[in-house]
């Protein structure tokens, strides 16, 4: 007969297993904790359950084991006579946070939605929302509350890079500066405060660009906001012409090559022989610079983008190659201008003579 050489997992592994897989309940806790804004009901001091249940239109039942379930994940303390009171985890899921933006985003439907495609990605190449039949960027103009929630993320990733870019890059010699992809305007926005003489234009998405309007009101100076443009459309149909400078920022990890080749093809048509594309985004590292093997969270960040939207972390020449392809020149890279998450990367391109 022959002996099975299974093995029972450690102890150890089969615990972290554990937390894993169940790591999604508490995901979902913590989003209807952020959805129903318990942190705001609580702000002021602690409440009762039935006060709560009253505040909230809930189910009396079902709220209280909630909060309950939300003392274990350490959000709310209960009191002997059962009041229930923020403690500092929980305020950080207060309805103006960023923590909060970041939980209705990545455990939102729309992200969920693809991650619930991974084995399919594997098998085929396509994204996850690809794969559902609609591509989570169009999800998003369809649900505008997580929408909100993940330009709010991509602004808050983006102020430490631009105020950065602003120091490494002269952007006073562009007459009209275009950010595709731009999201909320906190890059242009920062962009035009350094160049004071420049106009504008923001495109993206025409969901994104009515966001865009109301954030920017409350955020931007207004004479910055005086001289913006706010443009809707797609970038895989078309770009609009007429700008000195095109800028795109942590836009070509979220698309794989061939929607990056026809993005870039859309910038080169648009652009005039003096024109400058300025990229800002993130560099994977090649096989010799890692070791011949790749970073745990690099690894993770880059599978994550093309089960979301097809795309990748690219290494320099990938990002070179894409833009001599299209028709681009690159005059000059700049690795590691700001910190982050990953290092921020800066190549700015010209056309090639036509």
């Amino acid at each position: 007969m022959t002996q099975s050489t299974s093995a029972t997992p450690p102890a150890a592994e089969t615990a972290m297993l554990n937390l894993l897989y169940s790591a999604p309940f508490a995901a979902q806790m913590m989003r209807a904790f952020a959805k129903l804004r318990i942190a705001d009901h609580l702000t002021e001091g602690p409440r009762s359950a039935a006060d709560l249940t009253q505040a909230l239109g809930a189910h009396p039942g079902a709220l209280t084991s909630f909060l309950n379930a939300c003392t274990a994940q350490s959000l709310v303390t209960r009191s002997e006579d059962g009041e229930y009171a923020l403690t500092e985890r929980g305020r950080l899921l207060r309805s103006d946070s960023g923590v909060a933006a970041h939980v209705l985003y990545a455990a939102g439907p729309g992200v969920n939605r693809a991650y619930e495609q991974m084995d399919e990605v594997v098998l085929t190449g396509r994204s996850g929302g690809d794969l559902t039949g609609r591509h989570v960027y169009d999800y998003y103009s369809e649900h505008l509350e997580e929408g909100a929630a993940f330009e709010k993320v991509m602004s808050e990733t983006t102020t430490n890079c631009v105020n950065a870019l602003v120091e490494t890059h002269d952007f006073t010699a562009y007459p009209r500066i275009m950010d595709v992809g731009g999201g909320r305007g906190t890059l242009l926005s920062r962009v035009l405060e350094a160049a004071p003489k420049a106009q504008g234009v923001l495109f993206d998405m025409p969901h994104v660009i009515d966001m865009a309007r109301s954030s920017l009101r409350e955020e931007a100076d207004p004479d910055v906001v005086s001289r913006i443009e706010f443009t809707g459309g797609s970038f895989l149909e078309s770009v609009p012409p007429g700008a000195d400078l095109y800028m795109i920022k942590s836009i070509l990890v979220d698309w794989p090559d061939s929607q990056v080749a026809r993005l870039l093809a859309n910038l080169h048509s648009a652009m005039a022989p003096g024109g400058r594309l300025l990229v800002v985004d993130w560099f994977g590292r090649d096989a010799a610079e890692a070791g011949r093997s790749v970073e745990g969270y690099e690894a993770i960040v880059s599978f994550s983008a093309w089960t979301l939207w097809g795309g990748r972390l690219r290494v320099r020449t990938e990002f070179e190659s894409l833009l001599d392809a299209a028709g681009f020149t690159v005059e000059l890279v700049e690795t590691a201008f700001a910190p982050g998450l990953f290092p921020w990367n800066l190549i700015v391109a010209r056309p090639k003579e036509r």
